[in-house]
């Protein structure tokens, strides 16, 4: 038996008989077993042992367990495991002497599968999961990714291993018409990556595990054909992988204050960014600001980290906090000065460096004018209106959504209402009630999320509708669908928008841009759908909260309509959504969508 065949043999028995192995042999055998079966347990490559009172899941990889008691002894450690009986049976031998719990290893279990259910667990608990080849028999491996990472901490790792489909062993076996990952699966590196991105990982990292010598000349003949061996990965069995939900410099930024006060300093930074100087009770925002930064203790180098994270235009809010630059209280103006000189430091790498050294030293440019409204030309009549429409369940959230509406500049004899929808059923549901209640001209059903940010928007968009037949315009869209009539799937994509997911950082989703003012699709994302026409939104079909949008749009296409994206300049409107896996029922809302539209469809992949 060679070194690669004794590791088989050695996973086999500790996921097969791993609990029933701890209750009966006791902790002492199991390590004897796994030192002579050749099993390491590599993910702890990763971990530095310490006092620190962790909180650690363990799933499925019970061989796990006595080692990291042993290197985080304050830790609270968990271990979920599908199978109850064998996971009954060491629980049982917990208080004999030579069990688990005579050798302190005091675990918490949880007896759930994994890959077909949710673990009964506190989301955002964990500091560390550890799941060995934890997406090997996954049916859908972002599904469970993702899943997983609702059970992190903000600050938390998901460390995982993946067999490495580059391996030269696994080439070799090709070559020969062998594939032995028919019932598990492998992954190249950069696929893995992309991978854990889809799944909101936003930092990940990768150690090798190399495997067998390969014999003399494979690699170079591997090589020759075209397989290139970056970092000897060819070399490797498998590659051991640290997932975050957040880059270095997020997580440092979510370590200092909590949630809340990070959520609310994101909150004041971007209504000075987008010159919103009064929140909702008439309060300055600039004064709000500086009071946070008073009675948290805020200092200048975290705020100017924050800053350069969090902000797109720079200039724009400078001149928002300048104010602080000819307060009356000498405090308020040493902030100023630290706060620039901070940024000088944090944006060497950025190309607002200028920017910051300008203000630094008191020759900062103005504000450009604003830019004539591209739509101003435009003629409406007098009383003409436009009705904003938002389904809303969290109050706190449409709040600030209005505050950015309210602001929107309006052509002379336009007026604007907003509707707010609250206990609706659906999202259809709820739009055909914010329809039923208006006569407004033109409608925006925009997310209670969603923060329209280009005051001009309502200027853009009348001049877009003036075109003859567009019906729907959108942000972000597909130019075909797919056949699996998701659009983000599409071969083209159009359009862009900013996302803003955590209070800490704000991230570019950029896709095609339209050579002219607008371009034509078949989809748009419904985070923002303005009509010029009254079409019912497909409650009959759309239950739920998915595919309401591209549904809209082949109904608008139906009756003769085109459903356009817009060339934005700059981005038009920041979505703050929080991340998580899609919902169960989305697949049902897809079939839906199928059935009654999939023959209209005209794939290009």
């Amino acid at each position: 038996m060679d070194r690669h065949q004794r590791y088989d043999a050695a996973g086999a028995f500790c996921v097969v008989w791993g609990l029933y192995g701890f209750g009966l042999l006791g902790i002492e055998m199991v390590e004897r077993l796994m030192e002579l079966e050749g099993k390491e347990c590599r993910l702890l490559r990763f971990l530095t042992a310490c006092g620190t009172g962790y909180r650690i899941l363990v799933v499925e990889c019970c061989e796990y367990l006595p080692r990291l008691r042993q290197m985080f002894p304050q830790a609270e450690l968990w271990c979920a495991v599908a199978d109850r009986e064998k996971a009954d049976a060491l629980a049982a031998e917990e208080n004999m002497p030579g069990g688990a719990g005579g050798q302190g290893l005091n675990v918490h279990w949880v007896f759930a599968d994994y890959l077909s259910e949710q673990l009964p667990l506190e989301k955002e608990f964990f500091d560390y999961i550890l799941a060995e080849e934890g997406l090997s028999q996954a049916g859908n491996p972002q599904d469970i990714a993702s899943g997983l990472g609702l059970y992190l901490k903000p600050t938390g790792y998901l460390l995982l291993s993946f067999a490495n489909i580059r391996y030269w062993h696994v080439l070799e076996n090709l070559m020969e018409g062998h594939f032995y990952h028919v019932c598990s699966r492998a992954f190249a590196r950069d696929e893995f990556v992309k991978l854990m991105a889809a799944s909101f990982y936003k930092d990940v990292q990768f150690l090798p595990a190399e495997g067998r010598r390969p014999p003399e000349g494979l690699v170079a003949r591997l090589e020759a054909g075209g397989f290139q061996n970056i970092d000897n990965d060819l070399l490797m069995e498998a590659w051991l992988v640290q997932a975050a939900k957040a880059t270095p410099e997020i997580m440092e930024l979510k370590r200092m204050y909590t949630s809340a006060v990070r959520q609310r300093l994101a909150v004041l930074l971007r209504r000075l960014e987008y010159g919103i100087r009064l929140d909702g009770e008439g309060r300055d925002n600039l004064s709000l600001l500086g009071q946070l930064c008073r009675e948290h203790f805020i200092f200048p180098a975290y705020l100017a980290a924050f800053i350069k994270e969090m902000t797109v235009h720079t200039n724009s809010l400078l001149w928002s906090l300048s104010d602080w630059q000819t307060s009356p209280g000498s405090e308020q103006r040493e902030f100023w000065d630290e706060l620039l000189l901070e940024m000088q430091d944090v944006y060497l790498d950025r190309q607002d460096f200028q920017v910051v050294a300008a203000w630094q030293q008191g020759c900062s440019e103005p504000l450009p004018p604003e830019p004539e409204p591209a739509g101003y030309g435009v003629a409406v009549q007098p009383g003409t209106r436009i009705a904003f429409i938002t389904c809303v369940n969290k109050p706190e959230l449409y709040a600030e959504a209005l505050l950015y509406m309210k602001e929107l500049r309006l052509p002379p004899g336009m007026e604007a209402e907003f509707i707010s929808v609250t206990g609706a059923k659906s999202m259809c549901s709820g739009y055909n009630q914010g329809m039923a209640r208006t006569s407004a001209a033109y409608k925006v059903y925009v997310h209670q999320d969603t923060l329209l940010v280009n005051k001009n928007f309502v200027f853009d968009l009348l001049q877009i509708f003036a075109a003859d037949d567009v019906g729907i315009l959108g942000v972000i869209g597909a130019r075909m669908l797919p056949a699996s009539g998701v659009w983000w799937d599409a071969m083209r994509t159009y359009g862009k928008v900013l996302h803003a997911c955590e209070p800490e950082c704000v991230v570019e989703t950029a896709c095609m841009e339209p050579a002219g003012d607008w371009l034509e699709v078949e989809a748009l994302d419904g985070l923002l759908l303005a009509t010029a026409v009254d079409v019912p939104w497909r409650e009959d079909l759309f239950d739920g909260w998915h595919f309401y949008d591209v549904s809209m749009c082949k109904e608008m296409q139906r009756r003769g309509y085109k459903a356009v994206v817009p060339r934005q300049d700059s981005f038009w409107c920041i979505h703050c959504p929080k991340e998580k896996p899609l919902a169960a029922e989305y697949k049902t809302y897809q079939r839906r969508f199928l059935r009654e539209y999939g023959h209209e469809l005209e794939p290009e992949i």
